[in-house]
């Protein structure tokens, strides 16, 4: 009697009721049945198992073979009665995760529709002409105090340039990934020159007295990285971010490591033509020359594993996410494009990294010059900034001009017609 007692304890669990029957449910509900599904399915499976061990122990005691057989044949049934419903467990399991399947697909849809409603929303409140003037009206009184007080600060307190430029590049750059992002563009933040800022901080914070490192940002910064002001026409719009940003991003390393190398010669107000050369050409060339230019390899080669093995997928399937490349060669009448596709159109890429290649080692030949004069340096800066200065005259002349001045006409236009309509 003990062993039937513990026998019955121990009843085998039917899988088939733990899943619940409702046909007046919703198909979400049932959908989500699947979620606990697999756990409660293993639990009743190993209980019916510990069970069919107990009745087979329980059946063994009995001394008639009728009655053994009797128990045997019971627990045959049983057990075919357990497959056929584990087996109709099983298929309403694999149905209510197609309807489960079905319902993520549907719900990513809705959301991702929601998120693009609210982008275009976003963008048209953002171009409404109140918030568009009242945005160019700060940016320009910012870009005009952010260059005083730069000025400032390398004529008094030069050993504080460093500490400038991080409190201006990281809003900057959060704030131009951020619009970035939205228009498709955040691959150009894979670039060199943003390459070239994350060194600067791990020159600054991290190796500060690291004289290798310091020349070579020292060349990165007043070669490629100034340069590259002449070569995209950087411009000094004050009424624009975007430009605005471009512009400190290319010259604010130039003029750290302005301050750095020549910060007793700034505070002690002397100022030598030019100091003598230390050194030999083979230690100067490693210096200003092979040292940053394994640097810009490290970069050149991430990028390339970045662009064209880790993510080449997504470029390939969205072709409006911008590149360098990309933004070089979309129109096919430029003269990038044409440079670009000297070897074939298909050799775009390669051409493209050779170009690039060449451009940093020139840019690399004066650097040298400028560490030994900080007169050649100021020089060198000061011809830089007029150009981005005229940069920026041609644009509020030749565009914000023009635009203001069709502005004009039209309403000169309009008072005409109201004068003729009132004589």
């Amino acid at each position: 009697m003990a062993e039937s007692e513990s026998s019955a304890s121990v009843l085998p669990i039917d899988p088939s009721v733990i899943v619940h029957r409702r046909n007046d449910s919703s198909d979400f509900f049932d959908a989500m049945e699947v979620i606990y599904y697999d756990d409660i399915l293993q639990q009743a499976q190993e209980t019916t198992a510990t069970a069919t061990a107990a009745e087979s122990s329980s059946s063994s005691s009995i001394s008639s073979s009728e009655d053994h057989e009797f128990a045997r044949d019971g627990l045959l049934k049983e057990d075919e009665n357990k497959g056929t419903n584990n087996f109709h467990v099983r298929g309403r399991a694999r149905h209510h995760r197609i309807k489960l399947r079905e319902l993520a697909q549907e719900q990513r849809k809705i959301l991702e529709h929601k998120i693009h409603t609210r982008r275009i929303k976003l963008k048209q409140l953002v171009r409404e002409p109140g918030i568009v003037m009242t945005m160019d009206k700060i940016s320009f009184v910012c870009g005009v105090l952010t260059i005083m007080i730069i000025e400032a600060v390398i004529l008094l307190a030069p050993e504080r340039m460093a500490t400038l430029y991080t409190a201006l590049l990281i809003p900057l750059l959060i704030l131009r990934y951020i619009i970035y992002r939205a228009d498709q563009q955040h691959y150009f933040m894979y670039d060199f020159c943003y390459y070239a800022q994350l060194m600067m901080m791990i020159h600054i914070y991290k190796y500060p007295n690291n004289i290798p490192l310091g020349k070579a940002m020292f060349s990165i910064s007043n070669g490629p990285l100034l340069l590259a002001i002449v070569m995209w026409r950087n411009s000094l719009v004050f009424h624009s971010m975007d430009k605005m940003t471009s512009m400190f991003i290319h010259i604010l390393p130039a003029l750290v490591t302005f301050c750095r190398r020549w910060e007793s010669h700034l505070v002690n107000r002397t100022f030598p033509y030019y100091e003598e050369i230390d050194g030999t050409i083979i230690n100067i060339g490693n210096d200003f020359l092979w040292t940053p230019f394994f640097y810009y390899v490290l970069w050149q080669t991430f990028y390339l594993i970045k662009t064209e093995v880790v993510s080449k997928g997504k470029l390939d399937y969205n072709t409006e996410i911008m590149t360098s490349l990309r933004w070089l060669t979309r129109k096919k009448d430029s003269a990038s494009y044409k440079l670009l596709s000297i070897f074939g159109e298909h050799n775009q890429l390669p051409t493209f990294v050779l170009i690039q290649a060449l451009y940093t080692v020139i840019t690399f030949v004066v650097v040298p010059l400028l560490w030994h004069s900080i007169w050649l340096h100021v020089l060198y800066l000061a011809v830089i900034f007029v150009i981005a200065l005229a940069n920026g005259a041609t644009y509020y002349f030749h565009v914000f001009a023009k635009r203001y001045l069709e502005e004009i006409g039209k309403r000169v236009s309009e008072v005409k017609i109201e004068n003729k309509a009132i004589e």
